[in-house]
């Protein structure tokens, strides 16, 4: 009789089978999850199909068996070895476990620019200063466009010694202007750097009402793995929070109350800030009218007002969002540095992608609106995803299920939200 990893990966490996091995594997993540690391490495040893499902494995894998798969995936894959499987371990390994890839920078810089296998640029952050100037230097010396990979990694590095050279070679030999690699590295466009970004994200931990709407309308499967995975259930909560009912304050568009995107410490936002903030919206206005970012100043008290210079003196009549579930929840910070950066599409429904701080996951294009005042480009400060329970019982879906993102200039006290969709 085969064992149960046996058996999982027979069910799997088998294409008329393989929707079958979902509800085992979730079986075996409740029951003994410890050996869903021996599961993906036997994968990995019979080179068993890419899927949805050992993504899943991956996913809800625990903290210690993390390291042991993806350094098995990477001495793979430098020995030569190639698969879908072998690719969706190194991209998972370069968001939650990049220091199992930073032992041989210049290996690293063939995956990248192996174009299939998409790394997380965290990956590039921990580039010993002496490789970051060699390759500097390289780029400097460079009369073609075949070092962009290495600019790239250069440029994510964000060591100031070597950025200029970084920003130098991009803006000469790609087809992207200055601004749109600045923002894609998270930083500021310009000579100085200043990053845009915080690498500790805190997650929302929404409230039990929330939870309850959230799910309704899930499958079975789904509903387990929410339960299963650390993004919606660990962690230790820093900051308090309210989410949802209206505000005093009006949309400049169509003069309808703005509601409570979340309202918590100031500090949560910008560090060592005091007092509270409350960052508010017109969810019909924002991303269907124009303009597509949404500005609002911040008074003595964290209340935010439209800006004045997008105030429409007759109002439009947009359609109904409906309003937010009102409810208290918590800001918590993970338990690990798994989830300081996470990818929209590589989630796949499955992380709670709504938090505080961190690294944006970008539906599009990397974007950081410049300060509607100071004209300075804006820190990230928050991304909501389409997991946002309305009054009616239904779910809030910036346009088509993507993520709203939501920035803070704190010399002005000025909040911008946009949001982005396939």
């Amino acid at each position: 009789m085969s064992d149960p990893i046996t058996a999982i990966l027979d069910a799997h490996d088998a294409p008329r089978t393989r929707n079958d091995s979902l509800a085992m594997l979730l079986a075996l993540a409740s029951e003994d999850r410890p050996q869903l690391g021996s599961l993906l490495l036997q994968a990995l040893d019979r080179r068993s199909p890419s899927s949805t499902f050992l993504d899943t494995a991956l996913d809800l894998l625990p903290d210690e068996a993390v390291a042991p798969v993806c350094i098995d995936a990477w001495r793979r894959y430098r020995d030569g070895e190639r698969g879908e499987l072998l690719t969706s371990v190194l991209e998972f390994a370069s968001y939650q476990a990049p220091h199992t890839l930073q032992d041989d920078w210049e290996a690293l810089l063939e995956v990248a620019i192996e174009d299939h296998i998409q790394l997380a640029s965290q990956v590039w952050q921990a580039l010993p200063p002496s490789v970051a100037t060699d390759w500097a230097h390289r780029l400097t010396e460079a009369d073609d466009d075949r070092e962009l990979e290495r600019a790239k990694a250069v440029l994510l590095t964000t060591q100031p010694e070597t950025h200029a050279a970084a920003r130098g070679y991009l803006a000469d030999w790609s087809d992207l202007d200055a601004e749109v690699w600045a923002h894609w590295a998270g930083l500021a466009d310009g000579p100085r750097l200043r990053h845009l970004h915080g690498r500790q994200p805190l997650h929302l931990r929404f409230g039990r009402e929330q939870r309850r709407v959230q799910v309704a309308e899930e499958p079975a499967w789904r509903k387990r793995i929410w339960r299963l995975h650390p993004t919606w259930n660990s962690g230790q909560v820093r900051h308090a929070g309210r989410m949802g009912g209206l505000l005093d304050a009006l949309c400049g568009s169509c003069h309808a109350p703005l509601r409570r995107l979340l309202q918590t410490d100031a500090a949560a936002l910008q560090p060592d800030a005091e007092g509270e903030v409350t960052l508010g919206l017109c969810l019909d206005c924002c991303g269907w009218e124009d303009p597509p970012v949404r500005f609002y100043r911040h008074d003595a008290q964290g209340m935010p007002r439209c800006h004045p210079s997008q105030h429409c003196q007759v109002p439009i009549n947009p359609t109904d969002s409906g309003d937010l579930l009102q409810a208290e929840v918590g800001l918590a910070a993970m338990d690990s540095h798994r989830w300081q950066q996470q990818d929209w599409g590589q989630s796949n429904h499955r992380q709670n992608l709504s938090r505080v701080g961190g690294a944006p996951s970008w539906v599009q294009s990397a974007h950081y609106p410049a300060c509607i005042d100071c004209g300075e480009q804006m820190p990230f400060v928050m991304q909501l995803d389409s997991t946002l329970p309305t009054t009616n019982e239904g779910m809030l879906l910036w346009g088509s299920g993507g993520m709203l993102y939501s920035f803070w200039c704190a010399k002005c006290r000025v909040s911008g939200h946009f949001w982005q969709c396939t």
